[in-house]
C-alpha cells in the first residue's frame, strides 16, 4: 500500500521509505472429488500455493479444512483463519518467487456435523473448504504472513452458471465432476 508522505518524511534516508522485498502467497484450489457416505462428507482436493512475492518465503505450513455452509459462515471463517495450527497438509516447504507446489490433501466433516439446508423440501448442504497458509515473508520479518480462503464446493452441471448442491437423501456417492468458487472473506497479510 502506498502511503502519502509528509515533507518531515520527504528528509528520511531512502532506506527507511521503501519497502522491503518479501514474499507473496497465493492459493487456488482443484477440486478432485467430494461427497458424501453414512459416515462423512469427503472432498479430495489438490492445493496450488504460489509465491508471487520478490524472495523466497520459507516455513509454508498449510491447514486444510472441511466445513459447511451456514448462515454464519463468515463468523466461522474468521474463527478458523485466527486459529493457529491444526492438522498440516503438508510438511512445511520453502518457495522461490515465481514457483509453486501442489499439495494434495483429503478433507473429511463427520455427517453429525454438516449444517443441513433445505430447497425444495429436500436436504442437502454446500461443502465448504478452508486453505490457511502461514509462512515467513521475508529475511527481515518480524512476524509471519498468511494468506487464508474459503472456496464453496458444488457439482458441475453442463451448461448452468451455478454449481449443484450434494443432497442428502440420495444414495452415498462420490462426484467427479466437482468445482470450487472462492468465498469472499479472505486474508493475506
Amino acid at each position: 500500500m502506498l502511503a502519502r508522505r509528509s515533507s518531515a518524511a520527504a528528509t528520511l534516508p531512502a532506506s527507511d521509505s521503501v519497502a522491503q522485498p518479501r514474499a507473496w502467497i497465493e492459493l487456488e484450489l482443484r477440486p478432485r472429488r467430494a461427497g458424501v457416505n453414512l459416515v462423512t462428507a469427503t472432498a479430495d482436493v489438490e492445493i496450488v500455493v504460489r509465491n508471487r512475492g520478490e524472495i523466497e518465503t520459507r516455513n509454508v505450513r498449510l491447514d486444510a479444512r472441511l466445513t459447511s455452509a451456514r448462515a454464519d459462515q463468515d463468523a466461522e471463517l474468521g474463527q478458523i483463519f485466527a486459529q493457529i495450527g491444526g492438522r498440516p497438509a503438508a510438511t512445511p516447504f520453502s518457495l522461490a518467487p515465481g514457483a509453486e507446489r501442489v499439495v494434495r490433501a483429503l478433507v473429511t466433516l463427520p455427517r453429525d456435523n454438516i449444517n443441513v439446508l433445505t430447497a425444495a423440501d429436500r436436504p442437502m448442504f454446500v461443502p465448504v473448504v478452508t486453505v490457511n497458509a502461514r509462512y515467513v515473508p521475508s529475511d527481515a520479518a518480524a512476524g509471519e504472513g498468511q494468506t487464508a480462503q474459503a472456496f464453496a464446493l458444488g457439482i458441475e452441471r453442463p451448461g448452468a452458471a451455478k454449481l449443484a448442491p450434494f443432497w442428502l437423501d440420495g444414495p452415498a456417492r462420490m462426484f467427479e465432476t466437482v468445482a470450487a468458487r472462492p468465498h469472499a472473506l479472505a486474508v493475506s497479510s
